[in-house]
């Protein structure tokens, strides 16, 4: 008659699987700086779109976009006072520079809109504009 396995307090508990490593949650510092640069990067594009949308003159939205800067700058102000106090001067030169490209007439095919990838023969181009009617 064959003898009953008896079972070991090891052997058990290798019997249930375990997860090799467990996904640790993100810490505290690492979670502040995607939010520093996830609101630094949203205040640089909507300052961006800011320019475009005045150079273009379609002001309703960018006065929006506007809107929205003044929004997440307080924000930036609110959570980051130091840090924004350093990054804000670099931030208004690159704007300047962006106030002082040439826009062309149609924002469609305006160069300094047009998002690039790199060499400007992966640039990305706007589809080419229909006529009501066609």
């Amino acid at each position: 008659m064959p003898e009953p396995i008896i079972r070991t307090a090891s052997s058990a508990a290798r019997a249930v699987p375990r997860q090799r490593g467990r996904p640790r949650p993100p810490l505290v510092r690492q979670l502040r700086e995607q939010d520093w640069r996830t609101l630094v990067g949203t205040y640089r594009l909507l300052s961006r779109l800011v320019v475009e949308r005045t150079k273009h003159h379609l002001i309703d939205d960018a006065d929006s976009f506007a809107r929205d800067a003044v929004l997440v700058e307080k924000e930036l102000e609110r959570d980051f006072p130091f840090r924004w106090a350093r990054r804000r001067s670099e931030l208004l030169l690159e704007q300047s520079t962006w106030w002082a490209q040439p826009h062309e007439d149609d924002p469609l095919s305006c160069r300094a809109c047009q998002l690039q990838l790199g060499r400007s023969s992966d640039r990305a181009t706007p589809p080419p504009r229909r006529r009501v009617g066609e």
